[in-house]
């Protein structure tokens, strides 16, 4: 709690004491969204800053009023409304507002623009809990499955309680994410709060905001306190939540599939009917005087509303949730806690700085005398090499052209160019080596299953899981071979198969990957049968490989839908600055000259067409594989074809 929330507390508390009882759905939406504030101290905390907020906006009213409405009569709002004069006729404005009108306008203004703002930042404020909390039910859902696999896993094998292994699931946010926060929060209740492991399942229960996990939680409480079988419960829910991903895949490619018509509808075709009917209208108003409306729609619509769009379609649609890094701790060994150890001297304290400096040190050299290998590991370290080319081109070329003491117009025709080999510049290095991360991804991921199921067969036969590995490696596993091949001479060399399964799932580093290894490294330490371990694991891959390709191809359509559509804008508006409007303009047929500024319509529908490509790109990519960074190549090719259209034919 900060200061603010404690003076807002102080102001406010008082008044919403008395209506406490009204914030008890947001007291529960609060703990659902593990916001640490008592709801009276965050409803506060919301007025305070609705209020805060509305003050400046009312201020923002009054001053733009002052300008606005100066000199302003009653006759100027009655033509500029087109007011019937019946009604004119029938209500004469009393002469004190009229004598006062552009400070009552004013007024009017302010208090206006501070009821809006005031009432919007409360309503965003009120409503950031209920979002937070349906993102962590649906970050909760998608790792249920995966979640229950893992605990089943391990109690199966014996010899662990159901404590340790909700408490292994909690160490590994990294796989598991909003998850293993959940449960780590079992975890605390009972290590730092003395609670039993059946009220901190209750808790739990409470305060998650996913029904799935709750109804686990509520099946588990049931088993435990009645002594069933724990191992059939784990079996049964895993097989429950398998089966039910198929049916919540199928939901969400539907969700997918409306937002995609959605996007095309209104982002699309809503621009381009816009513009369309706001060319002709201009051109029918003395020659466009109304084109302050066509500047609004191309830099103010198109890219706001797709940004829009896009944050509509991540809340929407629930992606993947992304993990956090998987973190390390030292832990000191002690095979030697018997040998005395002298006390570090500032001398070896300095020592150990300078080795500590000189390691980092060390990794920059790497990264500077190796910079493709490194932005082939890291792609957006590629963004180190491109900014400064970017912004070194692009200040080159301001220099050169020197846009000084011109208008809008002749500092665009002057700077577009450089600034869109600028944005390949910035771009085009961190789309190949994204793509080829991405691509180097998919052919593992593509390979895991497989991997699983020749391991889980092998080891079936009775052949040690070690032995398993080292035949499967023989065989034809594409790019996973090489690893195959190391992980078997780690084992060789090293004698330990479960480090040697954790080194190569830190070195492969893929979500698939990492929870499979990671459950097969557990299982092979607390039983020697992991072959039904196996066969599950390989199963849980098998089934995400083919949701992902369902995915791809269900989206591939919608993906090819977009590009159409905006093929179909770029033509439209290429048509009507290259025919429609030099024959308006007298360029083509002088006896229909209409005195349009033909040079000032081109460039806003060029830049309508680079702006509605760049946002067409990131929808798709978004849509087709669930990330932004892999639509910048989709944004890349829509910007180069508007602008080859439009500099090349034009």
């Amino acid at each position: 709690m900060n200061v603010i929330d404690s003076y807002s507390f102080k102001v406010f508390g008082a008044f919403l004491l008395r209506h406490e009882e009204k914030f008890s759905h947001l007291k529960v939406t609060l703990r659902q969204a593990q916001i640490s504030l008592p709801v009276l101290n965050f409803v506060s905390s919301s007025l305070f800053y609705s209020l805060l907020l509305g003050i400046f906006g009312g201020l923002g009213g009054l001053i733009a009023g002052s300008f606005l409405f100066r000199g302003i009569t009653p006759e100027q709002i009655v033509s500029t409304f087109h007011i019937s004069s019946q009604l004119t006729r029938r209500f004469d404005t009393p002469p004190l507002i009229a004598a006062h009108l552009p400070q009552l306008l004013t007024l009017l203004g302010g208090l206006g623009l501070f009821l809006l703002v005031a009432s919007i930042t409360w309503s965003l404020i009120m409503l950031y809990p209920s979002l937070k909390a349906d993102n962590r039910r649906r970050a909760i859902n998608q790792v249920m499955p995966h979640a229950t696999a893992y605990l089943y896993v391990l109690y199966r094998g014996g010899g662990i309680t159901i404590f340790e292994i909700i408490k292994s699931l909690s160490e590994r946010p990294h796989l598991y994410g909003t998850t293993a926060r959940e449960f780590g929060n079992i975890v605390r209740d009972i290590e730092y709060f003395g609670k039993d492991l059946q009220a901190a399942l209750w808790d739990a229960s409470d305060r998650t905001p996913s029904e799935q996990l709750r109804d686990f939680l509520d099946g588990l409480i049931s088993i435990v306190s009645s002594g069933g079988d724990v191992t059939l419960y784990l079996k049964d829910k895993m097989e429950l939540y398998k089966n039910n991903v198929n049916k919540e895949h199928k939901r969400f490619l539907e969700t997918l599939a409306l937002l995609a018509e959605v996007y095309i509808t209104v982002f699309v075709v809503g621009p381009l009917f816009l513009m369309t009917v706001l060319v002709v209208m201009n051109l029918m108003d003395s020659g466009g005087g109304g084109i302050s409306k066509l500047y609004i729609l191309v830099y103010g619509v198109i890219p706001f509303g797709t940004l829009i769009f896009l944050i509509l379609l991540d809340m929407l649609t629930g992606d993947a949730e992304k993990m956090p890094p998987e973190k390390f701790s030292l832990i000191k060994p002690d095979s030697f806690s018997d040998v005395r150890v002298k006390a570090p001297t500032e001398a070896d304290l300095e020592l150990i700085k300078q080795i500590d400096f000189f390691e980092k040190v060390a990794q920059i050299k790497k990264i500077l005398l190796h910079p493709i290998s490194a932005m082939v590991k890291t792609p957006k370290y590629a963004f180190f090499v491109s900014v400064p080319l970017a912004l070194g081109y692009l200040v080159f070329a301001f220099k050169k052209e020197s846009p000084f003491g011109f208008g809008f117009i002749e500092i665009s025709s002057a700077l577009d160019a450089h600034i869109y080999f600028s944005l390949l510049l910035l771009l085009i290095p961190f789309i190949i080596f994204h793509e080829l991360e991405v691509r180097k991804i998919r052919k593992i991921e593509d390979q895991i299953p497989e991997f699983l199921k020749r391991l889980a067969s092998i080891n079936g036969t009775g052949i040690l899981l070690a032995d398993a590995i080292t035949i499967t490696a023989q065989s034809n596993m594409g790019p996973l071979k090489a690893e195959l091949r190391r992980m078997v001479e780690d084992i060789r060399w090293n004698s330990n198969l479960v480090e040697a399964l954790k080194r190569f799932e830190s070195r492969i580093r893929t979500k698939l990957t990492r929870r499979s290894m990671t459950l097969i490294a557990r299982a092979s330490e607390s039983t020697g049968n992991i072959h039904q371990v196996i066969s599950i694991v390989a199963e849980d891959a098998d089934v995400q490989k083919q949701l992902k390709k369902e995915r791809n191809a269900g989206m591939f359509i919608y993906v090819f839908i977009i590009y159409v559509t905006f093929f179909v804008f770029l033509i439209i508006v290429y048509v009507l600055a290259a025919f429609f409007l030099p024959a308006l303009s007298g360029t083509d047929n002088p006896a229909m000259s209409m005195g349009v500024n033909l040079e000032e319509y081109t460039l806003l529908f060029f830049h309508a067409a680079l702006l509605q490509g760049l946002g067409s790109g990131m929808v798709a990519g978004k849509m087709g594989s669930g990330n932004l960074p892999s639509g910048l190549k989709h944004s890349l090719i829509m910007m180069s074809l508007a602008y080859l259209l439009f500099v090349g034919f034009l």
